[in-house]
C-alpha cells in the first residue's frame, strides 16, 4: 500500500521549508538529505523547492509555481 503523501520524508521537507524561518539552516539541509536518502529525487526536492505550499497542500508535484 502507498504511503499517503504527508507520512513522506518530502512532505517533512516542504513543511519546514514553509516556515524556514523557524527552522536551523543544518537542519533543513538534513531533512533535504535524509528525504533524497529515502528514496526522493534531487529533483523532486527542487520542485518542492519552489513551491512547498502547493506540495504540503495538495501532495502534487505537477502544477507547482515555477
Amino acid at each position: 500500500m502507498a504511503k499517503e503523501h504527508w507520512e513522506t520524508h518530502l512532505y517533512t521537507y516542504a513543511v519546514a521549508l514553509v516556515v524556514k524561518e523557524n527552522i536551523q539552516p543544518e537542519n533543513l539541509a538534513g531533512m533535504r538529505a535524509k528525504a533524497i536518502k529515502q528514496g526522493h529525487t534531487e529533483g523532486e526536492c527542487q520542485i518542492v523547492e519552489l513551491d512547498s505550499e502547493h506540495y504540503v497542500r495538495t501532495g502534487q508535484l505537477e502544477g507547482a509555481q515555477q
